[in-house]
């Protein structure tokens, strides 16, 4: 009987030897991993910080450059030229308020807390609205807008203008020489697509385009490449009001971004639409 409980208590100390090892190997590898992800997340924060930084510089000297310019030859300076110097003033503020609102409606979306303000409004003159907006004076780029008129939907107006502007540009920055902002209603919803003709994105960057600070290949861009936050926020606006985001290849070349809408004076009270998948949605645009 002795022999038995020593043989018992000599098992259950290797047992408890065991399970401390263990215990202290899967405490070490969640304190390894813990120390990673900080550093992974130290690292983004600089890099973020960093990329910031060079975003900002850029259009302030430029604003700041064209302003002094402007000031020195505005008497000798031809009109053609004076607006010149205006319009690059103008697109360098546009492109610096465009960048500090992305990142503050970052924070707020992560955190679930950013306040949306439906309206019912015209989707056609918005969609004009961005493409003036963003394409550059004097550029030779064909952007099109082929949303019939008295196309109403029900959504925050400004996210909605921010959702399709953060496409088009990535578009104009990316694609080829035409860019198509079109749609078609579906259901409920009301899909938006914005097209282009340029080289389409490689398979390998599909599943990284929609995480923030994630950039695309610079050999595919004509311009600085930002910071990585337009597909990823225009994809939580879409969803934030109710909608949803995705991507598709356009054959043989170009790119489509898809996002859609809720159409005004529809009731959202039926889930079978909102649940449907994107893939499910590919019928409505086909033939666009």
């Amino acid at each position: 009987m002795l022999n038995f409980i020593a043989g018992t208590a000599v098992v259950l100390s290797i047992a408890a030897v065991i399970w401390a090892l263990r215990s202290n190997a899967a405490a070490r590898t969640r304190e390894a991993a813990a120390k990673e992800s900080a550093e992974r997340a130290r690292q983004m924060k600089d890099e973020f910080v960093s990329m910031v930084s060079h975003e900002l510089r850029t259009p302030l000297t430029s604003i700041a450059g064209f302003a002094e310019a402007l000031r020195e030859s505005w008497r000798t300076s031809r009109e053609e030229e004076v607006d010149e110097f205006l319009d690059i003033i103008r697109n360098q503020a546009q492109h610096l308020h465009e960048l500090v609102e992305d990142i503050l409606v970052l924070p707020r979306l992560q955190a679930g807390r950013l306040p949306l303000h439906p309206e019912e409004f015209e989707l056609t003159p918005l969609a004009h609205e961005v493409v003036s907006l963003v394409s550059p004076p004097g550029e030779k780029r064909e952007a099109a807008v082929a949303i019939p008129g008295g196309v109403m939907v029900n959504a925050d107006r400004r996210r909605v203008f921010q959702v399709l502007r953060n496409l088009f540009e990535n578009a104009v920055k990316y694609g080829g020489d035409q860019v198509l902002i079109e749609g078609s209603p579906y259901g409920r919803r009301y899909l938006v697509v914005v097209s282009d003709n340029g080289p389409g994105i490689q398979d390998e960057e599909v599943d990284r385009m929609f995480v923030r600070f994630e950039q695309r290949s610079k050999g595919d861009a004509r311009s600085d490449q930002g910071i990585g936050l337009g597909l990823p926020i225009a994809l939580q606006l879409a969803q934030a009001m109710g909608g949803d985001l995705w991507y598709e290849h356009r054959f043989p070349t170009g790119s489509r971004f898809c996002f859609t809408i809720a159409l005004a004076g529809v009731p959202e009270d039926g889930p079978e639409a909102l649940a449907r998948h994107p893939e499910e949605l590919r019928s409505a645009y086909e033939g666009l």
